[in-house]
């Protein structure tokens, strides 16, 4: 104390960074991707050409699935090269199967007189058992 007059105390100061911000931003867009991610992994991937198409090498050792027609859904047929799976078995036989796990790649052969929802449903069992890539093979178109 000089002469009765206080001297002013000292601040100290502290150098912490204040995280909580950072955390909110964090959680904010961590719940953000878990909405937006199954959203995303909606559809069937296929890789479509941009030109004509050309005709491919005859599937001779490829891995082939073929779906016929019947008068109704419940009776179309799907054969794994010469084997009819049942459509409710169809993803269990695909993940079990030694060749498809090898190959990765599926031929799939479909009747014209399907439905549309029919086939991506099939395709969809294909794509989630495992198979990276899906062929639709079709027919050249006849010269009229």
């Amino acid at each position: 104390m000089n002469g009765g007059i206080e001297e002013p105390k000292r601040r100290t100061v502290r150098a912490e960074m204040n995280i909580t911000p950072m955390v909110d931003i964090v959680f904010t867009l961590l719940i953000i991707f878990m909405v937006a991610a199954p959203l995303i992994e909606q559809g069937v991937d296929l890789d479509l050409p941009q030109t004509e198409t050309v005709p491919i090498e005859s599937p001779k050792d490829k891995f082939i699935i073929r779906v016929f027609d019947g008068k109704t859904e419940a009776q179309n047929k799907i054969f794994i090269d010469t084997t009819e799976v049942p459509i409710n078995e169809l993803e269990t036989k695909l993940s079990t199967n030694e060749k498809l796990k090898a190959q990765e790649e599926v031929f799939l052969h479909a009747s014209r007189k399907l439905s549309y929802g029919y086939v991506v449903r099939v395709m969809a069992i294909i794509k989630k058992a495992g198979a990276k890539s899906i062929s639709l093979v079709t027919e050249p178109l006849e010269s009229e």
